[in-house]
């Protein structure tokens, strides 16, 4: 009687184990090693110099970069030990084209520096001749669509300085491709509102201005801080920004 009571609890042993291995078919593991996708190059962190209260001052360029294959999207905040409200440019170029295929003519380049990430829009502008105004041109219709004056927005004079615009978040909720474009076009021909595209100034690349930037896949922008200081603010004064 004791033996079998024995091969019983055997067999139910068994029996317990086989479907406790067949609970799944197989395991594997692999292992790599993973990578910041985003970096910080090239940032000096202490601005030479006397800065004063009361007024915008423009940081040290530093450099992200995005060294993944595709696209990431980042945010940029500010800590800072002061009375400091702080902004986040870049620089893009821009020049005049050919009318008939729009290729760039060549040694017409100029400068436009704005604002991307900032409570405040800023831009100037370098290398264009007197009275240039920046508009911000969107497409309405498709690209390049309508190509109608009318459709533009005045963001400013055309400015070697900082110089704060009223513009807002760009681009539209009608822009098609998600980006904005700017043109620096003469002032003559925002008054008369005349489509003279042979002495305007085209982008070369898009823009996009509000509370995040996406980087294409191994890209790199150039970020020029812009501190616009409280009056009244003294002594050191540091800020630190996190990349997100």
């Amino acid at each position: 009687m004791n033996k079998k009571f024995l091969i019983i609890g055997l067999i139910s042993l068994f029996a317990v184990g086989l479907v406790s291995a067949l609970a799944y078919y197989g395991v594997f593991s692999q292992t790599f090693n993973v990578v910041s996708a985003v970096g910080i190059t090239e940032c000096i962190e202490t601005i030479d110099g006397d800065v004063f209260s009361g007024g915008l001052t423009e940081g040290n360029v530093c450099i992200i970069s995005n060294v993944a294959p595709t696209e990431r999207t980042i945010t940029l905040n500010a800590n800072t030990s002061c009375d400091v409200e702080t902004s986040y440019a870049t620089t893009l170029e821009l020049n005049k084209k050919e009318t008939t295929n729009w290729t760039i003519i060549p040694e017409t380049t100029i400068s436009l520096s704005y604002t991307f990430i900032g409570n405040n829009f800023w831009y100037k502008v370098n290398g264009v001749p007197e009275n240039h105004v920046v508009v911000y041109y969107p497409d309405v219709n498709g690209n390049p669509g309508d190509w109608n004056i009318n459709n533009a927005s005045l963001v400013g004079d055309a400015n070697t300085e900082w110089t704060q615009s009223n513009v807002g978040y760009l681009p539209k909720e009608y822009d098609w491709n998600n980006k904005a474009k700017l043109w620096v076009i003469p002032r003559a021909d925002w008054e008369s509102k005349a489509w003279n595209p042979s002495e305007w100034y085209f982008e070369n690349n898009l823009i996009t201005y509000g509370e995040t930037i996406t980087l294409d896949g191994e890209s790199s922008i150039s970020v020029i801080p812009l501190y616009d200081i409280a009056v009244g603010v003294d002594g050191t004064c540091i800020v630190e920004t996190t990349v997100a």
